[in-house]
């Protein structure tokens, strides 16, 4: 968690604010960075302290004041929150970067309920950056997230060896493509995944190691519903519930 002296160096010229408006910034703190649902009047005053700041004389004063301009709302539970529109602009001062939850356009992020944090973390970046128009990026995130699922698929049937070389590093991506497609005894992979693959590890490829290859949004566009495909069987042949039960075993 960030500090308050952390956070503090983050405002511009912020000792030399009135101590009047340095009460937002400490409540902004507190609901944001400490995660309160409200803040009180004995709580900015303990900012103050912590940060060795004259406070301002009477803070229980001053929020009832700020309330009553609609700067402040009461919480139901006691204390005070700020209103959006002071929120916001504290915010666009200390530079946040305010980041959407990601959409469903990609694909759902639903399909990696239950999975791992770090597949959710990975999916969800992908769907951002699709969001965002990053979209060279957004494909390394694709690729990225099929790796690590074909690398799962494996270690859930502990056969991993399979896809390391001899020093025990995964094969790269194509060669995991190609010995997942080869499998027949334990899986076999469904007919629009296998010709949905190919496509998806060449555009990945292009994005990550082609100096002059800028993917656009049809270059996505074109493979989404291959890659719903294949990100859903594969989950679904990894079985993470039953995975997750054998662990506990």
């Amino acid at each position: 968690m960030m500090t308050l002296e952390e956070f503090i160096i983050r405002i511009d010229n912020f000792l030399s604010l009135k101590s009047s408006e340095q009460i937002p910034y400490f409540g902004y703190y507190i609901l944001k960075y400490q995660n309160k649902e409200s803040f009180t009047a004995k709580e900015i005053e303990k900012c103050f302290a912590e940060t060795h700041i004259t406070p301002y004389s009477n803070i229980s004063a001053y929020l009832s004041k700020e309330k009553k301009a609609k700067h402040m709302l009461s919480h139901k539970n006691g204390g005070y929150i700020l209103t959006r529109t002071v929120e916001n602009q504290i915010s666009n001062t200390i530079g946040e970067v305010k980041v959407n939850e990601p959409s469903g356009n990609l694909f759902p992020l639903e399909l990696f309920n239950n999975t791992r944090t770090y597949l959710q973390k990975t999916a969800k970046q992908a769907i951002l950056c699709y969001d965002y128009q990053i979209y060279d990026a957004c494909l390394v995130m694709i690729r990225r997230l099929i790796e690590t699922l074909i690398i799962e698929l494996y270690e859930r049937f502990e056969i991993k060896e399979q896809i390391q070389d001899t020093k025990g590093n995964y094969l790269f991506c194509s060669d995991l493509i190609d010995r997942l497609l080869s499998e027949k005894k334990l899986w076999t992979i469904g007919r629009n995944s296998a010709k949905a693959l190919p496509d998806i590890k060449t555009k990945g490829d292009l994005s990550a190691h082609n100096r002059r290859f800028n993917a656009i949004k049809t270059d996505i566009d074109t493979i989404k519903v291959g890659l719903r495909v294949v990100l859903e069987e594969l989950v679904h042949l990894i079985n993470y519930e039953q995975w997750n039960a054998s662990k506990k075993k």
